[in-house]
């Protein structure tokens, strides 16, 4: 099980931010006339002076002295990292708001956190300012009724299944432990129970949100609901959330079924051939929670030909999803296991939990793509140029992979595609290049991460090139990652204009660049 999914933690998803603020008057957006520049001189000591008495005594303000920075401010792909000068670890809801004021009065940059996950470079413009770390805000409750729950914003998988699986109900969650609820479902959110129940973001009922200019406002279906549109695919660009409350559901059995496979490169074609049937377009089956899979290189078996490996995830009994993988057990595999787990026993055989590599930190280069079905020509083509780059590249082949996810899409296919600014529900299957780099390789990784990406969109010609947004490396266009629609952008780019003017919210593959 070593070498099948050690980097699904893309899944991701990324830090904490959301927004919505009051119209403004000014015909002009005010991110047209100005930028917020930090004081070059910032520090913690003198954010303690000036904010300490103001925030609860719960709150932590420290710098890079303190015994606390490293883990603060650590983040899941340390290759591109934000510029932060200040953590202030808020220690209750209504702080948040407070240190959005004090920043807008001070001219200082800030920029939320709750687990610190996320790929794209757009991070890395960020050259000075505090960050607003949630991590003390987890606290999950069950609402009564047993038909909802409250997560405050630092909330994330392990902590929401640990409170909800007790109880005999579970969420639709990332298919990481390790990564946050809020980053994941501002950008949609995809994982194993989307087939049954929709995206992550489909299943959030309501939001407490702290807006740009520090005010905090409840965003729902009765109460801005064209934030709450927005929200819902690109919730980074527009505030810091607060409080979620989201639908629960009841576990439908006590255990999951998985079943894993490693295949030799001469199974290539009989394996994505079987994928294809199994998954149609959009046609995986609901309770088919995952088919996840990545070519790599397994040392014991070879240190110069790739394997290719995939798990597979079902919501029920084996004898139901055997049925299913018919056609892959007559595929002959060096390595073939199955089983039935409960749900945190799933995370680990599938190596997604929080003490897996793929929740583990690195320099990571990536890029990604968005399909509906495998053009398997272009599967080959990709490992074969996937060998040659390991032969080229020694000193971070051995950890590249290239790594494809299928989740079921019934439960999101069922949702109004125009109901939310998430623009990709008809794209099936994401796939993404990545690898952890040593310093002086990362133009090597770059390119062969480009090419790949380059070669996934060549192989559906007839298509636009599309990356989700928790996912995308930082260099695609908006049209691809927040959809190519005009009337998407048009919408997203006149609800930035008027509940973030000033732009603050621009550090994560933002609607308007930071200059």
């Amino acid at each position: 099980m070593n070498t099948l999914l050690r980097l699904s933690g893309w899944i991701l998803t990324l830090f904490l931010a959301s927004a919505s603020s009051k119209p403004i008057g000014s015909p002009v957006p005010r991110y047209f006339q100005r930028d917020l520049t930090t004081p070059a001189d910032i520090t913690s000591e003198q954010v303690q002076k000036d904010l300490g008495s103001l925030i609860s005594n719960t709150s932590l303000i420290f710098g890079s002295s303190s015994d606390a920075w490293a883990n603060a401010t650590d983040r899941w792909n340390y290759y591109s990292k934000p510029n932060i000068q200040a953590v202030i670890q808020v220690g209750q809801e209504s702080d948040i708001a407070k240190v959005v004021k004090y920043c807008n009065e001070n001219s200082i940059e800030f920029l939320a956190y709750s687990r610190g996950h996320g790929m794209t470079t757009t991070l890395a413009q960020m050259k000075g300012g505090v960050e607003i770390n949630l991590s003390q805000l987890t606290d999950v409750t069950i609402q009564p009724g047993n038909k909802t729950a409250i997560l405050q914003g630092g909330a994330y998988a392990d902590k929401i299944l640990n409170t909800l699986l007790p109880q005999g109900y579970t969420a639709v969650l990332g298919a990481n432990g390790c990564v946050g609820f809020g980053g994941l479902s501002l950008g949609g959110g995809l994982g194993r129970l989307q087939g049954q129940y929709g995206l992550v973001s489909d299943n959030v009922i309501s939001m407490n949100v702290v807006l740009a200019n520090g005010s905090t406002v409840t965003v729902n279906e009765n109460s801005h609901s064209d934030l709450f549109w927005a929200m819902r695919g690109a919730g980074h660009n527009f505030g810091i959330v607060t409080q979620f409350k989201i639908r629960i559901f009841p576990v439908n059995g006590p255990t999951w079924h998985y079943h894993s496979y490693v295949w030799r490169q001469d199974k290539l074609e009989a394996v994505f051939n079987a994928l294809n049937d199994l998954q149609g377009v959009g046609k995986l089956p609901a309770k088919m929670g995952a088919s996840l899979g990545q070519i790599s290189i397994n040392s014991s078996v070879s240190t110069t030909e790739a394997v290719i490996s995939w798990t597979f995830a079902y919501d029920g009994s084996g004898n139901e999803a055997e049925t299913l993988l018919a056609a892959f057990n007559k595929i002959p595999a060096i390595v073939n296991q199955q089983g039935d787990v409960s749900y945190p026993e799933l995370l680990v055989v599938q190596e997604t939990n929080s003490a897996s590599a793929s929740c583990s930190s690195q320099r990571y280069i990536g890029a990604s793509a968005n399909m509906q079905t495998y053009n398997v020509t272009t599967q080959r083509l990709l490992y074969n140029l996937f060998n040659k780059n390991v032969a080229l590249q020694p000193d971070f082949g051995a950890n590249a992979r290239l790594y494809y996810e299928g989740f079921s899409s019934i439960g999101s296919q069922a949702i109004d595609a125009a109901s939310t600014a998430y623009p990709h529900r008809d794209e099936y299957l994401p796939a993404y290049f990545i690898t952890a780099v040593p310093e002086g390789k990362e133009d090597a990784a770059r390119q062969w991460a480009y090419a790949s990406r380059d070669m996934w969109n060549q192989g559906q010609p007839n298509r636009r090139p599309t990356t989700y947004v928790n996912f995308a490396a930082g260099d695609e266009s908006l049209e691809m990652i927040y959809g190519p629609e005009p009337w998407r952008l048009e919408k997203l780019r006149k609800l930035k204009a008027k509940y973030d003017p000033n732009n603050s919210f621009r550090w994560f593959n933002p609607i308007i660049p930071p200059n």
